[in-house]
């Protein structure tokens, strides 16, 4: 059977997977299979994918991250950390458009699927004294949930770009802050253009102790993204580090020694996901399959023969996988492997246009309805989808151009 029926097949039987709502590790593990069913791959050739997609330094590194990640998400959410983050912020900010846009933000940096749910009520409480109609409120607690997915490293689907690129979290972050300022800022002005209503007045003087407090309660995340952007630190090592912070943070005043030994007892196990493990595996799977069935040559040779500019394909089919998949994990697994082979060599431009190639993933991902955040929170706001969509499109068309022009200033191919 032709490569192209192959790959086209696999992706197929992963959409009707993903809209099925099944386990996306299986769904990917699925994926792999009917390609190299559809390749002719022979038993053996399965048993050698199976092994060298699994048996491999990235995919070990992989499971350890996303397995700590989970814990600490769950130390966060355990000892009040992550309340204190919103309280603080709440001290400071006098706009309540600000904690509007805040809270969404603040509550995306832990990767919770459909994590929208829990911002969704502080958002519409400040959209409400703003009067904010409810499909702002939607696209304000949508977007500003997502808008740090651009450059977070700590976001999953990053930690896989990164492996299976071979660019550091740093690079990806560097190259892409720029889209989350972007995307912020417009977002921002756009989404609260017309709407200004009344002050949280509340304590509402400039404080250092305030600030402080407000530091302190985010400091085992900025003690991460330190040691990964500034010093490329081995990512599990670096997240050992901000959980181990985040344990002892916010200790009582007595019996600090065994409040942290309990802690460590009641709060790791808990915060494990061991269904993570299969999500990586099919991941991997898949992206292994893709390389020994040879379809990525395949599709590299008719790419380069039709001639079109990189940075045109990444646009566009980027965006498209992650609208269509909903699922940011599983479109990088397929995004990544097939583009490896066009992106142009040479130290920043190659971390550019991955990470461009990641930007346009996460914006897809953004507005797709098989995207549990963007489905939840339509439903909660009860808003009609194409209200919805116009709302975000605009920001999303703003933070692809701005992409695209800052991956041209690094070498046009």
């Amino acid at each position: 059977m032709s490569w192209y029926f192959a790959l086209f097949g696999s992706i197929a039987v992963i959409l009707v997977c993903i809209y099925k709502k099944i386990n996306i590790g299986l769904t990917m593990i699925t994926g792999a299979v009917a390609l190299g069913l559809l390749t002719g791959l022979s038993p053996r050739g399965f048993l050698e994918v199976t092994i060298s997609g699994l048996w491999n330094s990235i995919t070990i590194m992989l499971i350890i991250s996303i397995l700590l990640l989970g814990v600490l998400g769950h130390i966060l959410k355990a000892t009040g950390a992550l309340g204190e983050i919103i309280l603080n912020l709440n001290a400071l900010v006098t706009d309540i458009r600000v904690i509007a846009a805040a809270m969404p933000m603040l509550i995306g940096m832990l990767p919770v699927p459909g994590g929208a749910i829990l911002s969704a009520p502080l958002c519409a409480e400040a959209g409400t004294r703003i009067k904010a109609s409810p499909v702002h409120q939607a696209a304000i607690n949508n977007w500003f949930r997502h808008v740090l997915y651009f450059m977070f490293p700590l976001f999953p689907s990053m930690i896989i770009a990164s492996e299976l690129s071979g660019v550091n979290l740093g690079r990806f972050f560097l190259h892409n802050l720029p889209l989350t300022i972007i995307g912020t800022v417009f977002g921002f002005f756009i989404l609260f253009k017309g709407y200004t209503g009344p002050k949280h007045t509340e304590n509402s003087a400039f404080s250092l102790h305030k600030t402080v407090l407000l530091i302190k309660s985010i400091l085992p995340l900025l003690l991460i993204l330190i040691l990964v952007v500034f010093f490329d630190i081995y990512f599990p090592l670096a997240l050992t580090a901000g959980i181990t912070l985040a344990l002892v943070n916010y200790l009582p005043s007595a019996g600090r020694i065994k409040e942290i030994l309990n802690r460590a007892r009641t709060m790791i196990l808990p915060g494990i996901k061991i269904k993570v493990v299969l999500i990586i595996a099919g991941i991997m799977l898949y992206k292994e399959m893709l390389t020994h069935t040879a379809v990525i040559s395949d599709l590299t040779n008719l790419v380069l023969e039709m001639g079109l500019p990189v940075i045109f394909l990444i646009a566009v089919i980027s965006f498209l996988v992650g609208m269509l998949t909903g699922d940011n994990s599983a479109s990088v697994a397929i995004l990544f492997p097939l583009f490896m082979p066009l992106i142009p060599a040479g130290g920043v431009v190659t971390s550019a246009y991955f990470a461009y190639l990641y930007a346009g993933s996460t914006a897809g991902h953004i507005i797709s309805p098989a995207h549990p955040c963007f489905s939840l929170t339509k439903e909660y706001y009860a808003v009609e989808i194409k209200d919805y969509i116009i709302k975000t499109l605009p920001m999303l068309a703003i933070v692809m151009t701005a992409g695209f022009l800052i991956t041209l200033l690094f070498g046009y191919h």
